[in-house]
């Protein structure tokens, strides 16, 4: 190997971290748009999902928005109501990248 090249490894190494960060950064990042997606396959059969909605279901579920609106409402406190311990929440064994992208679409409630 060239030497000058074996010197310069390292220096192209450090300066490639920021790109390769910010890349694999985006990749995890929490995506709304997919966690709207989860929300109607997994959630609207108790929940109203959609941005619109201005009303509840009759059996006092809240809508997402609704959920949105909530005071004090966290992601850890969204985590939590995900888990199946928290009472009639059926055990939908989600992964954590869908919690968080459902976490983000509800939070994104917030901003309509």
């Amino acid at each position: 190997m060239n030497r000058r090249f074996a010197l310069r490894r390292p220096i192209l190494a450090v300066a490639a971290l920021p790109l390769a960060m910010l890349i694999c950064g985006s990749a995890s990042a929490q995506d709304a748009e997919r966690g709207h997606q989860l929300a109607r396959r997994w959630c609207a059969g108790c929940h109203v999902v959609e941005p619109s909605a201005t009303e509840a279901r009759a059996d006092g579920v809240p809508s997402f928005p609704a959920v949105a609106a909530m005071r004090g409402l966290s992601s850890d406190r969204l985590r939590a109501a995900m888990n199946p311990k928290h009472g009639p929440m059926p055990s939908l064994s989600l992964a954590r990248r869908d919690e968080d992208d459902l976490i983000a679409y509800i939070e994104s409630l917030k901003r309509r």
